[in-house]
């Protein structure tokens, strides 16, 4: 029984049965382009791990490209045993184990490095170059940024390159083979963005590569407050979180306070937060479960990078959070740490006056380590004294700070540690922001008013061209909170001092302090660095529309977790109580998808013929009737001479529109001489089969 001609036509364009693999050597022009692949890899490498282990691969690498250039042979398998055993002794050393990013990533630079030195077949070169996929991909860890992931993409080109290189045993041109691997890679990308979108989402940390280095991210605002140490965050430009508002429902800059961490405890113009209780912690999860994000006055949502701190920053004051727990003090605290940078949404209203709004522990916020000296206590019984309320007592202190030359600097003097209170308040007057919170503070509490100093952001940059915000360490805030009229008030004595810091933010004010021009002339300094004209708006602009780029990319793509997948289901109408099976269903069908669309294009098509070749098709239709059909295989020529030998009598004729067909298909020469179409159909028109041959 013979198959049809479709099914054949089918099976004859599937791939080959696997066969024995290439025999033949590596190129030394291949094996240099591979050095060059891996010498930056290498050179990548300095920017993460340990300066020795970095040094030590780069010297490994420099011996192996030697030994190709010179074509000399590989070490002997004693010192490649010596080279490996040094190498996980190194990790072990420098990391104090195997768990960790760093530690992991370097392993696998060093395994590189050594499987290129001691490789000299076709087999170990294909290792080596699948191990460069592991390292292409291992980067992600680190920087998941747009420019990283063109520097990946033009990796995994470089590799596929090379990798098509050793496979053949004949030299292609370079172009040829970028042209080959951007095709496989381009054909790679729907099943790639298939598995990336429905691949079931792993929380958690790997127990060999913890996903997320405790070692990381020292930036993250400490549990404990002293002066000083937000001064020196100033000049940290690090992002620490970007903010998009709910319907463009942006407040004042001046009112964007970001509340991360409360700090009742007090330690001599120290300050130190107090981890939540186990009970409180419980009624916060429960008070947290009962609020919904419908504030209506800030709702927005937080992309945050990736910190080990446990308070998340909302604006004050939260009443709403996707994330965590709001705790009574208004911080919101997560019971784990997340693993790398996530999102989260948060909603909350510009006062106190909420169901978290209570005054739990009096004596705790009146607790003092500080005491006043003489010179102060003088001042302490004035503004009591001259005050009806408690209200007035906060405005005396406040205006105290107005109106006797306090100055703010990003380099405050050190303080006297016998009576740094004193110091600050009577003879330096010149400190950061956390100078004025612990102060002002510790002057409520002596005072008799309940009073805590709060840490987290203040402010922001905005982004012209995107509805969201830039938070960075330099914006790194501390401030007051006193009880009074039954609520919790915000006050900041910071903004007396240095206005331009609260309204205008921090980067306004670092160009001013950096230029020299926090004096007269600091309108017209504001006026240009807010409003820039020509090219500095043109910059601006360019830098506005890179940032939104940035922040779309991490929202939707980097920071693409659990979460986010659950709520695409959800989208497309797919709601499973079992997640993963959904997920595990989708793949299949897809999967299932992209195999039919790889066997229908191995379906044959009927070809599209022109004029010519219809006319000469009927020509040959003519003979079917007596029994001769052409092939196939056969040529135009090959069919001529069998259709003459059956019609000897035509063979004239059979022969003048055989050639006439080649002279019009296949010839570019063209003269008066040459026949014509026209010629052509006249031809077969005529020609006409009256007998059947014998």
């Amino acid at each position: 029984m013979t198959l049809n001609n479709p099914f054949k036509a089918l099976l004859s364009k599937l791939p080959p049965m696997p066969s024995q693999p290439p025999t033949h050597e590596a190129r030394q022009d291949t094996l240099i382009q591979l050095a060059g692949l891996i010498g930056v890899a290498v050179i990548f490498h300095f920017q993460i791990a340990n300066l020795s282990i970095a040094l030590f691969a780069l010297g490994i690498f420099v011996l192996k490209t030697f030994i190709v250039v010179r074509k000399l042979s590989i070490p002997p398998r004693l010192i490649m045993m010596i080279l490996t055993i040094a190498s996980l002794g190194m990790v072990i050393y420098v990391y104090g184990g195997w768990n960790g990013q760093k530690a992991g990533i370097s392993f696998l630079i060093l395994l590189v490095a050594l499987k290129f030195l001691e490789s000299q077949s076709l087999r170990d070169y294909y290792v080596v170059c699948l191990l460069l996929y592991f390292l292409a991909a291992s980067s992600f860890l680190f920087n998941s940024s747009i420019p990283n992931i063109l520097i990946v993409v033009a990796f995994t080109l470089a590799t596929t390159g090379i990798l098509l290189q050793i496979s053949n045993p004949t030299k292609v041109p370079l172009r040829q083979t970028l042209k080959l691997s951007a095709a496989m890679v381009a054909k790679a990308l729907p099943l790639a963005i298939l598995l990336f979108f429905f691949f079931p989402r792993i929380e958690g940390d790997f127990g060999f590569i913890p996903s997320f280095d405790k070692s990381n991210n020292e930036s993250a605002l400490s549990d404990s407050l002293v002066a000083g140490d937000l001064a020196a965050s100033a000049f940290n430009n690090e992002l620490a979180f970007r903010v998009e508002f709910t319907d463009g429902n942006i407040p004042e800059r001046s009112q964007m306070y970001w509340r991360a961490k409360t700090m009742p405890t007090e330690l001599e113009f120290v300050w130190e937060v107090a981890k939540p209780t186990p009970e409180e912690l419980n009624r916060a999860k429960q008070r947290t479960k009962e609020t919904t994000l419908n504030s209506e006055n800030w709702r927005y949502e937080i992309l945050h990078e990736k910190s080990k701190d446990q308070y998340l920053p909302h604006l004050d004051y939260a009443d709403g959070s996707s994330s965590g727990h709001i705790l009574s003090d208004y911080s919101v605290y997560l019971s784990r740490p997340k693993s790398g940078a996530f999102s989260y949404k948060g909603s909350s209203t510009p006062s106190s006056e909420n169901p978290f709004s209570a005054l739990r522990d009096r004596n705790t916020l009146l607790e003092l380590k500080s005491r006043p000296n003489a010179q102060l206590q003088v001042l302490l019984n004035q503004w009591r004294d001259d005050a009806q309320s408690d209200m007035q007592v906060v405005e005396r202190v406040y205006s105290y700070f107005e109106r006797n030359n306090f100055h703010y600097s990003l380099a405050p003097p050190s303080l006297d540690e016998t009576d740094r209170l004193g110091d600050f308040l009577l003879n330096t007057r010149t400190g950061y922001c956390e100078h004025y919170a612990s102060a002002f503070t510790i002057i409520m509490r002596m005072l008799g008013i309940p009073a805590r100093v709060v840490v987290g952001y203040q402010g922001g940059t905005s982004v012209d061209s995107g509805n969201f915000i830039e938070v960075r360490y330099s914006d790194a805030h501390a401030w007051s909170e006193v009880w009074v009229n039954d609520r919790w008030l915000r006050v900041d004595a910071t903004a007396t001092v240095s206005p331009e810091r609260i309204n205008f933010g921090m980067d306004a004010f670092m160009e001013l302090w950096t230029s020299g021009r926090l004096g007269n002339d600091a309108g017209l300094a504001l006026s240009n660095l807010l409003n820039p004209t020509g090219m500095s708006r043109v910059l601006k602009n360019i830098q506005d529309s890179w940032k939104t780029a940035s922040y779309q990319w991490n929202k939707w793509v980097v920071n693409y977790d659990s979460d986010t997948q659950r709520q695409l289901l959800e989208n497309l109408g797919i709601e499973h109580r079992n997640s993963v099976v959904a997920l595990v269903a989708i793949m299949f069908t897809g999967a299932l998808i992209l195999l039919m669309l790889y066997f229908w294009q191995l379906i044959p098509r009927g070809v599209k013929r022109t004029e010519l070749q219809m006319h000469y098709l009927r020509f040959v239709k003519q003979f079917k009737r007596f029994k001769l059909e052409k092939e196939s295989y056969e040529t135009p020529k090959e069919f001529a001479a069998k259709a003459a030998q059956a019609f000897p009598e035509r063979e004239n004729e059979i022969n003048d529109i055989t050639q006439t067909y080649h002279r019009l298909r296949y010839s570019n020469i063209s003269d008066s001489s040459s026949p014509t179409l026209d010629d052509f159909k006249r031809q077969i028109k005529q020609f006409k089969v009256k007998r059947k041959a014998n």
